[in-house]
């Protein structure tokens, strides 16, 4: 393995846990075993890898190892002290790995196949809703992710590390203003669809086009109201019970189950059982 980590490159890598530095060096850190097999399954650049001894010694962490020397030269081992202050979990599992930020052509997102279902998030700011509904999309084969502007930033920790994977998986654009692109996939021959909780169809009524945009709202709000205007249908999940409102994570599940057993736009990947 590679020399001792001094305490100045320890210091930077901790930093990437606070935005302005993810932001800065165009990095951010992942941790623990899924994670890490996920990265090194991927084509995302994988910079370098600190771990402990007693990760190392363990049979996942030897695996994992394998598999990481095979993506990076530079696999570094810090002390357990080391790893709990980089690290972002309140138990650690003694490995961590510093991943160089993607940026997606917004433009290559946006040009569609026959059949093309893409999903944008407005002003999502709930880390773990934001993670957990990329790992939804990565469920239901969605081609790729709109991340509109004052939503929680891609990389932060929690939302990174609730996706379980799907962040490496497709591609996700962040920060733009989803607004200005509803005319534009309009007229590349996509249906706007708004979950909203007063919309005017039901969800399992609604037809689904090949290709669908789907917005997804902020937690308190919902989806802007300009957004809504801009819509060719504004869907609404059928309430059964008292509930005043779904969890917008659960709210993404549900539609893209709905959109899925209606129509087969957009499929990614039938390999799968």
């Amino acid at each position: 393995f590679a020399a001792m980590v001094t305490k100045r490159h320890l210091k930077e890598i901790r930093d990437l846990g606070k935005k302005k530095s993810r932001e800065e060096m165009g990095r951010f850190l992942i941790e623990g075993v899924r994670m890490l097999e996920e990265a090194s399954e991927s084509d995302f650049e994988i910079q370098e890898v600190l771990f402990t001894e007693a990760f190392a010694d363990s049979a996942p962490g030897q695996q994992v190892l394998d598999k990481l020397r095979r993506r990076t030269g530079a696999l570094n081992t810090v002390t357990e002290q080391d790893i709990g202050a980089i690290s972002d979990t309140v138990t650690a599992q003694g490995i961590v790995a510093v991943v160089t930020a993607r940026s997606y052509d917004l433009e290559l997102v946006l040009q569609p196949g026959r059949r093309s279902l893409l999903v944008g998030l407005d002003a999502v700011s709930d880390p773990g809703n934001l993670g957990s509904m990329i790992r939804t999309c990565d469920w239901f084969g969605v081609n790729g992710i709109i991340i509109g502007q004052d939503s929680v930033e891609l990389y932060n920790p929690k939302v990174v590390r609730s996706t379980m994977g799907g962040v490496f998986h497709l591609p996700i654009v962040e920060n733009v203003n989803l607004l200005s692109i509803v005319d534009r996939l309009k007229s590349s021959g996509y249906s706007v669809y708004v979950a909203d909780a007063a919309g005017e169809v039901h969800a399992e009524d609604a037809r689904f086009a090949d290709r669908a945009f789907v917005i997804m709202g902020n937690e308190a709000r919902g989806v802007s109201a300009s957004l809504k205007h801009s819509a060719d249908v504004r869907v609404a999940i059928r309430r059964y019970g008292l509930a005043e409102s779904l969890n917008v994570g659960v709210a993404c599940g549900v539609l893209l189950s709905i959109l899925r057993m209606a129509t087969t736009v957009g499929e990614r990947k039938v390999d799968n059982p």
